[in-house]
């Protein structure tokens, strides 16, 4: 298990911290600097922006599939949590993961837990992610 803590900010004192929990196998998926992610120096948002667009409004006509823009597309906490798994995971990675496994026996052998952890360690769990809620928004 991979664990990171990256400091998201600190107002007099009282600071707030990005914390991941990462599976070993999911680790070969991770993006470089992956624990960036909600940083002041985090600056992939277009890129992000412009996933989203290619893997569900480039893919899906609004009038055709209007219960998938309503049940996903149009949900903003849906298309939050796509944006952070965007933000996590190399796109490029995953592609020749998925080519080179056409099958995954346990998922839960690939697991993202991100959490906000503050100084006083009061956590907020955010995310608890497998490979099945990786593979839906790609």
């Amino acid at each position: 298990m991979i664990e990171k803590k990256q400091e998201l900010s600190n107002e007099q004192g009282y600071k707030k911290y990005s914390y991941f929990k990462i599976s070993k196998a999911l680790e070969k998926l991770l993006k470089k600097e992956y624990f960036l992610y909600n940083t002041k120096t985090f600056d992939k948002h277009d890129e992000l922006e412009a996933l989203y667009k290619k893997n569900f409004y480039d893919k899906y006509d609004e009038s055709a599939n209007s219960m998938v823009y309503e049940k996903y597309i149009n949900n903003e906490s849906f298309k939050n949590k796509a944006l952070f798994i965007y933000a996590i995971i190399d796109y490029d990675k995953y592609s020749d993961f998925v080519k080179n496994n056409e099958e995954i026996k346990n998922p839960n052998d690939y697991t993202l837990e991100y959490s906000i952890v503050d100084s006083k360690d009061v956590k907020i769990n955010i995310y608890n992610l497998n490979i099945l809620d990786i593979s839906f928004v790609f």
